[in-house]
């Protein structure tokens, strides 16, 4: 819909989003969300990353990606899509806590892995350091984003730096259960055909570098001195050539289109000749 800026028109928060770098950050936001024991329930009782982890990683950032670029039309389908789909995830931790995928509560914590797991790869693998000002206009122009999910104000931290207290006390709640092992299994095997060997001992490499420490070391992939090296070289890699890269390369599509589609074309200046 032409000149429909959608749900998420926040510029700081669509720069952010609109790198294709945040693209590494996808297996370390899943196992932050798996570490959540009633989420990794979830995935265990009705998902399965077994089958295929690549394509169900790039169904969840095109969803993403359409509520943050679509127009509103866009947007709250596939909210309504992906809630749909939630509305059936739901049953008993092996603990015995309940859980619901649609809780406002594992909503928050989802969206909340998503929103760190961008920033991170921004700053370090894109090189655009975040000021605080910047932070919170990216945590503030995620919030639509959380809404159509159900996660309600009163849930949401207010400021940037509630949602980094909010990231604290979740941090160190966090536990790698079986499930949530598997699911790392799963994602950190390379399932390429052909077989592209070192891809996924790159991905590993990553993925530690993003994680919390221990929370990476929990999950068997701690920061040994080869992963480091291999983290280092690609944020050198990346950032080094970042600056001289078309932006049709360095930026997901789906930005552009949103740009067009809600581009203002000013009437040109009269040059005062008949």
């Amino acid at each position: 819909m032409p000149g429909d800026p959608g749900v998420c028109p926040d510029p700081t928060y669509r720069r952010v989003v609109a790198e294709r770098a945040t693209i590494l950050g996808g297996p370390a936001a899943i196992l932050l969300q798996v570490a959540h024991p009633s989420v990794a329930a979830g995935v265990a009782d009705h998902s399965d990353y077994t089958a295929g982890p690549a394509k169900r990683l790039l169904g969840t950032l095109q969803a993403a990606l359409t509520i943050s670029f679509g127009d509103t039309d866009q947007a709250y389908a596939i909210a309504r899509h992906v809630g749909g789909q939630h509305r059936r995830v739901r049953g008993t931790t092996p603990d015995g806590t309940s859980y619901r995928a649609n809780d406002p509560d594992l909503a928050l914590w989802v969206h909340a892995t998503l929103v760190w797991t961008a920033r991170q790869v921004v700053e370090r693998y894109v090189g655009r350091k975040l000021s605080a000002e910047d932070r919170e206009r990216h945590w503030q122009g995620s919030k639509p984003f959380a809404r159509m999910f159900a996660v309600p104000d009163d849930v949401l931290p207010a400021s940037a730096a509630e949602f980094e207290d909010y990231l604290e006390r979740s941090f160190c709640a966090l536990r790698v259960t079986p499930a949530a092992a598997k699911v790392a299994g799963d994602i950190l095997t390379q399932r390429t055909a052909p077989p592209l060997p070192g891809v996924a001992a790159w991905a590993r490499s990553i993925t530690a570098d993003l994680l919390p420490v221990e929370l990476a070391r929990a999950y068997g992939i701690p920061r040994t001195p080869g992963r480091e090296f291999v983290a280092a070289a690609t944020r050198k890699l990346l950032t080094t050539a970042r600056p001289h890269m078309p932006q049709r390369i360095v930026q997901w599509p789906h930005a552009e289109v949103a740009r067009r589609r809600t581009q203002v074309l000013q009437p040109r200046a009269s040059t005062g000749q008949a």
